[in-house]
């Protein structure tokens, strides 16, 4: 009997040293707020969207486009193991059909593991850090480039079966780049992301002179 005791005792304890570890781990999450911690003070009626309860890419837009139609603001939720992300990002309520003509220098398009600039020059996932600080940082230097980091925006688009995890797996990729970024260079950095509804055409080049 006073073995049971014993052993129940152990366990009990071993429970709560675990339950306090965890509230500890959450405790000492850093937070990260996108575009920046004013854009979500400043902001009423906010609605959360966490990306590993949905299932896919198309439960994202179908979530951002409810919580827009209802005059609500979506931010979005991620994580890693220290850290937290939340995002708000560029919406529009479908509804009201609004549209938008950014030049297309002022935005860099991910999708289908490779980044597009300027509608047409396509670049590896791999090659983000160095995409990301020449598209902040370019300040009119560049044609292929947004002219200031304030314009600066990233569009994104998944099929619309792609799972959460992946898409999760891209937002944290973007944010630890954007965050050294933010760490390495004095200027003040934006982190402006919509996410597309439909993928992005590049133009085909040019045909080739003809001989004379």
């Amino acid at each position: 009997m006073k073995k049971a005791i014993y052993i129940s005792l152990i366990l009990i304890i071993s429970l709560i040293s675990c339950n306090q570890k965890n509230e500890k781990k959450i405790l000492e999450q850093e937070v990260y707020y996108y575009p920046e911690r004013e854009n979500l003070n400043d902001k009423t009626n906010l609605s959360n969207i966490f990306i590993e309860r949905l299932r896919n890419y198309s439960e994202l837009l179908n979530e951002i486009d409810k919580i827009a139609c209802k005059d609500s603001v979506p931010i979005i939720n991620y994580s890693k193991e220290n850290e937290k992300y939340e995002l708000l990002p560029w919406y529009e309520c479908s509804e009201r059909m609004v549209i938008s003509c950014p030049t297309f220098r002022s935005r860099i398009f991910i999708q289908n593991d490779s980044i597009l600039t300027n509608y047409k020059i396509k670049h590896p996932i791999d090659s983000l850090e160095l995409i990301l600080e020449r598209h902040l940082l370019n300040k009119g230097k560049n044609f292929n480039y947004s002219d200031s980091p304030d314009r600066a925006g990233i569009e994104i688009y998944f099929d619309k079966n792609t799972k959460s995890n992946k898409i999760e797996n891209l937002l944290i990729n973007i944010s630890e780049k954007f965050n050294q970024l933010n760490q390495k260079f004095s200027d003040t950095l934006y982190l402006k992301i919509y996410f597309r509804d439909r993928p992005l055409r590049m133009i085909p080049p040019p045909p080739p002179p003809k001989p004379n």
